[in-house]
């Protein structure tokens, strides 16, 4: 059995004969934990991936960091200047930083994004557009049911007759 099975929705009945609704959320509940599983691969795969990439341009804006403060030790007897020169590759060096880990990020997003895409897991908007569409339903079948009821909930003062009646 492979990953994969577990996303079979091949049915052999023939077209007359319908799933139950009992076979149909076991399918779907199949489905879904096999997509929960996958996205939750994905976020590990990224985060080790993220961790391993970190670690690099950690490693490097290290290296960097001592190459320029060999430097200014060796060029600069004054103090202000050095820091300020130590200020500025600092801003740069966060800057760097902070570009990686935005690119991280994005790459993570894209990939969850994409394994719920494949999996035809809705979105919080697919979500909220549902949900106003149920809405909306909903009032109509309000004012529908209003309209009809309205007749029966108020008959005319000539046509009803009391226990003691004509």
């Amino acid at each position: 059995m492979t990953a994969h099975d577990d996303f079979d929705d091949r049915d052999t009945r023939s077209p007359d004969d319908k799933p139950s609704l009992g076979e149909q959320a076991e399918r779907f509940s199949r489905r879904l934990t096999g997509s929960a599983q996958q996205v939750w691969l994905a976020g590990l795969g990224a985060l080790g991936r993220a961790q391993a990439e970190g670690s690099r341009v950690f490693d490097t804006l290290v290296r960097e960091g001592e190459t320029i403060e060999a430097r200014n030790r060796e060029q600069s007897g004054d103090a202000p200047r050095w820091r300020d020169n130590v200020e500025e590759q600092l801003g740069e060096a966060r800057e760097k930083a902070a570009g990686t880990w935005d690119r991280v990020e994005k790459a993570f997003d894209d990939r969850v994004q994409g394994v719920l895409k494949r999996l035809h897991i809705p979105t919080a908007e697919d979500v909220a557009a549902l949900n106003a569409r149920i809405d909306a339903l909903n009032a109509r079948v309000n004012r529908a049911e209003a309209r009809n009821a309205s007749p029966n909930a108020d008959p005319s003062p000539g046509t009803h007759q009391g226990p003691g009646g004509a």
